[in-house]
């Protein structure tokens, strides 16, 4: 189900606008501030339910309505999603989402990626990103995956807030138990699902990387850190550190602190690739994503990328452009008008132009 169309009322500056993309290649383009963020935005909204530039969707309410109403077409024109989001009186906002004018709950209709300015400092940034980054990927494909990653996490609070407020031992090592139990069952499922991402990945940026394009990935690798010491168990891990976490008040071994580190060569790609080098294998390693999802099962793609002409020098936008235009999946690019992004796409005919 590739996007055809999205209509937005009262979203953001947009009291109404209708986009029609192309079921291939689409590049939105315009000034600073004429809304090319806020489209990507409102796909993301209306498919997962939350956006990525605010915790309150409510703010993504234009200033002179008390509701906002964003619509989706898929390519066949049979299906329909649309979300109504109205401001209540009490301040919150609350939400209508229908398929075919059916109540429908969130979920992915196809699988969504939306790529940031903070995703392309996934390699060289916090943990948090790679790790955000894995578990969404797996939660795609294992839905069950999910339900143990939210139990975890549930069981994880309770006990941060055993530690936090100095609780007894009796009450931290309940806890500390039952937290190993699921912790181990999370953390399968993390390794099994890594594994599978890792062959596809170093795949395919082999063979990227056999071509004189790039050259800098040869030798490319991922490893996995399950966020604990190797040696002992989930368990013991979590008892030696009891004393620990008790003084800095959080729990510090677990799967929720897992961690995949990219190498070239058998060296941190951080320290050993310029920041382009990184942006690309980040873009690379986006595109690469839609194969490991259909090794599991087929699955439409939709790529959402912001701004990608100042995130990247003139000579390797051009490489990141090409493989764009070469994968399979809608993509949605957005970039500044007069600006580089906007000269090299039109050199690919795949490309539909959108002017806001």
């Amino acid at each position: 189900m590739p996007i055809n169309r999205v209509y937005l009322e009262n979203f953001r500056l947009f009291k109404t606008k209708d986009l029609v993309f192309s079921e291939d290649k689409n590049f939105i383009q315009g000034l600073n501030g004429s809304g090319k963020t806020s489209v990507l935005e409102s796909i993301e909204i209306l498919l997962n339910g939350k956006s990525f530039r605010t915790t309150k969707n409510k703010d993504c309410i234009n200033h002179k309505s008390d509701f906002f109403r964003i619509s989706l077409k898929g390519s066949n024109m049979k299906q329909e999603v649309a979300l109504k989001g109205l401001n209540k009186v009490n301040g919150r906002l609350s939400f209508s989402r229908k398929l075919n004018n059916k109540p429908t709950s969130r979920g992915s209709f196809f699988f969504l990626q939306t790529v940031l300015a903070k995703n392309l400092r996934m390699i060289e940034g916090e943990p948090d990103l790679r790790r955000d980054h894995l578990n969404n990927l797996m939660f795609h494909v294992k839905p069950t995956s999910h339900k143990i990653y939210l139990a975890y996490n549930k069981i994880l609070k309770q006990r941060n807030r055993c530690l936090k407020q100095k609780l007894g031992n009796v009450e931290i090592s309940a806890w500390t138990e039952q937290l190993a139990k699921t912790g181990v069952k999370l953390s399968t499922e993390q390794y099994e699902f890594f594994n599978r991402y890792r062959g596809v990945l170093i795949e395919s940026l082999n063979t990227s990387a056999k071509n004189n394009k790039f050259k800098f990935l040869e030798e490319v690798d991922v490893q996995f850190n399950k966020g604990w010491e190797r040696s002992k168990s989930l368990l013991n891990s979590l008892q030696d550190s009891i004393e620990k976490d008790i003084a800095i008040g959080y729990t510090s071994q677990g799967p929720h602190r897992m961690d995949c580190e990219y190498y070239i060569k058998g060296k941190m790609a951080s320290s050993v690739l310029s920041r382009g080098q990184l942006k690309v294998l980040i873009l690379l390693i986006f595109l690469v994503n839609d194969k490991l999802v259909n090794s599991y099962f087929e699955s439409d793609t939709v790529l959402l990328i912001d701004d990608l002409g100042s995130e990247l020098d003139l000579e390797n936008l051009e490489l990141v452009l090409q493989e764009i235009s070469n994968t399979p999946n809608q993509i949605i690019l957005t970039g500044i008008k007069g600006e580089d992004l906007e000269k090299l796409v039109s050199n690919f005919s795949k490309f539909k132009r959108i002017n806001l």
